[in-house]
């Protein structure tokens, strides 16, 4: 009776060990040495996982990875720049190295993306995936972009009589302070 409870102590404990190889969605690495902020979104089908890689445009090893959990919507902010994007798509995942394993399919869309900011607006874009006669492929890509907008509030405060300095014995106006608020907004560009 109690090798039977050892024994399935033991698979209880490795179930959990299993289920936390499959990636956290997000992003994996970025190789790239530049800054993360211009959005891309991928929308995927249920029933398979998907690593999506950036490579330069001009060919070259991918400089981003992210991990996409099959059937939700994924944002992940990528560098300036233009990349080819690839998906290695599957079932079970099996690291880095192996993707997933002999089974892993790929899906690459067709033309490079350029993805860039200006002082008000980041352009980046939405690939939807989709299945069709057992094969992945994009459906549709199309340009995302993020308007920013500024919103600078002020205001006076009158400074007490106390932070005066008693040595200025000519009448001055009461001392004052600028406060400054600075809020920025984003919204999908109309």
């Amino acid at each position: 009776m109690r090798r039977l409870i050892a024994l399935l102590l033991t698979i209880a404990l490795a179930l959990p060990a299993l289920a936390q190889d499959r990636p956290r969605a997000g992003l994996m690495w970025n190789r790239s040495g530049l800054p993360a902020t211009l959005p891309l979104v991928v929308q995927t089908l249920p029933g398979r996982d998907y690593a999506l890689f950036l490579s330069p445009d001009i060919g070259g090893d991918p400089v981003m990875a992210g991990y996409i959990h099959g059937g939700t919507f994924f944002r992940l902010l990528v560098p300036p720049g233009t990349w080819t994007i690839r998906f290695a798509h599957g079932t079970d995942w099996q690291g880095e190295d192996a993707l997933f394993g002999p089974d892993t399919e790929w899906t690459q869309v067709a033309e490079p993306m350029t993805f860039g900011a200006s002082v008000a607006r980041k352009h980046g874009y939405i690939i939807r995936l989709i299945e069709t006669e057992g094969k992945v492929r994009v459906a549709s890509s199309g340009a995302l972009d993020l308007c920013q907008g500024l919103t600078i509030t002020t205001e006076v405060i009158e400074l007490d009589d106390e932070l005066r300095d008693d040595r200025n014995r000519l009448p001055t106006p009461g001392l004052r302070r600028l406060e400054i608020d600075v809020d920025t907004r984003t919204r999908v560009c109309g």
